[in-house]
């Protein structure tokens, strides 16, 4: 599988992701009709993926301790220690046949 189909995948992701907080920031008709769309794209994609044999992965709320493959965009902004969570994915990870083809990117925090 090519670079550039990996690229498409991830940026198709972040467009939805974009797409679902514009939605949720417009009056409830309009709201519904976007969180719509994006659902249905969202299965596309997803339908997409399992023909290629991809799977998409995001960390949300998930221990940043190094067994995960992102790059943590703001390392540089958090204390070195344990207790790292994972705040938001920036980029998910793309795993085909057993192996990372994209390690993504996210923002970590402290845990609480």
């Amino acid at each position: 599988m090519s670079e550039a189909t990996h690229t498409l995948i991830v940026d198709h992701w972040r467009l939805l992701r974009s797409l679902a907080r514009v939605g949720e920031q417009l009056p409830e008709a309009a709201a519904r009709r976007i969180a719509g769309q994006v659902r249905y794209q969202q299965g596309r994609l997803e339908t997409v993926l399992a023909a290629l044999e991809i799977e998409l992965i995001t960390y949300e709320g998930r221990p940043f301790d190094g067994s995960i493959p992102p790059i943590a965009q703001n390392a540089d902004e958090v204390r070195p220690g344990g207790g790292l969570i994972v705040i938001e994915t920036l980029e998910p990870t793309l795993v085909s046949k057993g192996q990372v083809v994209h390690g993504g990117r996210v923002n970590i925090g402290q845990e609480l």
